[in-house]
């Protein structure tokens, strides 16, 4: 998965996405540049290498500072979940932090009010075998992203993964947040539709209690 951004400020929107080898510390948060040529067969676009880590699913946040982008990562191999600050002057990093190194296989990381309350949470998901440790949570997220305490909710766990004897299953696929009546997104709570994955479901998690609870 990537995402189209300007990079470097020349007008045209490059990809950020990233890669890894499958093992930890062999990821990578990268940008491909794109040519002044376009979208030519034979041409080649730039690699750039932004920094060690992201591997799997990441979101990008404009406006919290200037000429830059955000980038929340979940590092799978890594098993952590990661924030990074990115010049859209230069496409370099500008800062990095380490948010959560108790996720286990990050798998996926949204951003999204969750509550209607008008902030946004970071909805995280692990993707793990045993259903003792796998589950959804969210963050909420500090005025100051790289210094500021995010505060973590658990929303649902124990999604149990089918038998399987040759690859073992993993849970909980992506979770969605989502909006039955699109007219009152981000106006009331979501509820959030599963991809269950190696559990073989699908799942539905309901608002409900204070805004925090599913």
């Amino acid at each position: 998965m990537g995402f189209w951004v300007d990079m470097n400020g020349d007008g045209r929107e490059d990809f950020i996405t990233a890669r890894t080898t499958g093992n930890p510390g062999e990821g990578y948060l990268i940008w491909l540049e794109h040519p002044e040529e376009g979208l030519q067969d034979g041409v080649a676009w730039t690699e750039h290498i932004i920094v060690e880590g992201p591997d799997v699913e990441f979101e990008v946040e404009y406006g919290i500072y200037e000429n830059e982008i955000v980038v929340y990562a979940a590092e799978f191999f890594n098993e952590q979940l990661s924030v990074h600050r990115v010049s859209l002057v230069d496409g370099t990093l500008v800062q990095s932090r380490v948010i959560d190194t108790t996720t286990l296989s990050a798998y996926s990381v949204t951003l999204t009010d969750l509550n209607g309350d008008g902030q946004k949470e970071l909805l995280f998901n692990n993707h793990e075998t045993d259903s003792a440790t796998d589950g959804i949570w969210a963050y909420t997220v500090p005025s100051d992203v790289m210094s500021g305490i995010y505060n973590k909710i658990t929303i649902e766990t124990d999604f149990k993964n089918a038998f399987s004897i040759a690859v073992p299953n993993m849970s909980p696929g992506f979770p969605y947040a989502i909006w039955p009546e699109v007219s009152t997104k981000g106006q009331v709570p979501a509820h959030i539709a599963v991809a269950g994955d190696g559990d073989h479901r699908a799942h539905l998690l309901n608002p409900m209690g204070d805004r925090t609870e599913f």
